[in-house]
This record gives C-alpha cells, sequence and structure tokens, in this order.
C-alpha cells in the first residue's frame, strides 16, 4: 500500500512540474515577439508629388508612449531637418508632422519602445518629386545608436526560466529520494 502512495506522489509532482514549465513557456514566449513596423506613410521606397504634412508609421503592436521613448528623424537630401514638433504616440501608430518643403530623396530614421519594453529602430526613405537619382543624406543614425545597445531581457528571462526548471527538477528527485519506503524482504 506505501508503494502505491508513493507512485501517486511522483505522478502529482511530475504533473506540477509540467505545468510549471508550460506556464513559464507561455509567459515568457512574448518575449521573443517585438513588435514591428509594418506599414509607413508615404510607403518606403516610393515617390510623392510634394512633400506630405505627416508621415505616418503603422506597427503591429501597441507601443508605449513615455517621455523620450519614442524618436523620429525626416531628413532631405541636405541632411536638413523637415520635421515640425515631436512625434505623437496613438497605439500603434506614430505621426510625424512635417514642416519644410523638400525634393528628392527623404530619410525616416525612427525609434520606438514596443509593448514589451524593448526598443526597435530602422530608417527608410522615400522621394518627394523626380529627383530618384539623388543622393540621400549620409546623416549619423543616431536613433538607432540608441536602440542597438539597449538591453535586452529576453536573455535573462530564459536563464532564469532554466534556472528554475533545474531547481524543480532537483527538488523533485529529493523529494521523492526522501519519501521512499526501504525495500522490504
Amino acid at each position: 500500500m506505501s508503494s502505491g502512495i508513493h507512485t501517486r506522489r511522483r505522478g502529482v509532482l511530475a504533473s506540477l512540474a509540467v505545468l510549471l514549465v508550460a506556464g513559464f513557456v507561455s509567459v515568457s514566449t512574448p518575449a521573443f515577439a517585438h513588435d514591428e513596423l509594418i506599414g509607413t506613410d508615404p510607403a518606403a521606397d516610393s515617390t510623392v508629388a510634394e512633400t506630405p504634412s505627416e508621415i505616418v508609421l503603422t506597427f503591429s503592436g501597441i507601443l508605449l508612449d513615455d517621455e523620450g521613448s519614442t524618436v523620429v528623424q525626416v531628413v532631405d537630401a541636405a541632411c536638413a531637418d523637415v520635421t515640425d514638433g515631436e512625434p505623437v504616440v496613438d497605439g500603434v501608430r506614430v505621426t510625424q508632422a512635417l514642416t519644410a518643403a523638400a525634393d528628392g530623396p527623404v530619410t525616416v530614421t525612427w525609434r520606438v519602445v514596443s509593448s514589451d519594453g524593448h526598443p526597435i529602430s530602422e530608417s527608410y526613405s522615400f522621394t518627394i518629386g523626380d529627383e530618384p537619382d539623388a543622393t540621400p543624406c549620409a546623416q549619423e543614425e543616431a536613433a538607432t545608436d540608441g536602440a542597438g545597445g539597449a538591453f535586452d531581457p529576453t536573455l535573462l528571462l530564459v536563464l532564469g526560466g532554466v534556472v528554475l526548471l533545474a531547481a524543480v527538477i532537483v527538488a523533485i528527485v529529493v523529494f521523492t529520494g526522501r519519501n521512499r519506503a526501504p525495500d522490504e524482504d
């Protein structure tokens, strides 16, 4: 009879370990799926007749709108800033007003903080008018440099999960080993 109790106890402990691992995997999975840019207006690599009043960036998830978390730089071929004011975050969209008329290639460099707290950044360009062969501004990518060196908590979450799983396995082995009844002859 004692053997049946130990077998059930081991089964319960094994089930708890499986549930714990499943819970960890379901909680940590979103850290691997950072938001991403899914659309721009004007579209990347497009040509528009005149300078738009604003650009709109659309992302796959709701962005954090803390002060300083969103940066948008828009420059023309002469590296002149054509933005007007600060970018406006509204859910999955970032709107940046433009002020100056520009011709030729326009470079948009952006940095945002995605819903998982991870900064993401990139740049793209579009052309205004009939100068598609003009050379775009060779600006320093200040918005992307800040995100490139940012701390990514994903590795820390994975390592923490591995340590937690190892601790659970050790606890199960120790617990089941202590509660075994000595073999009777």
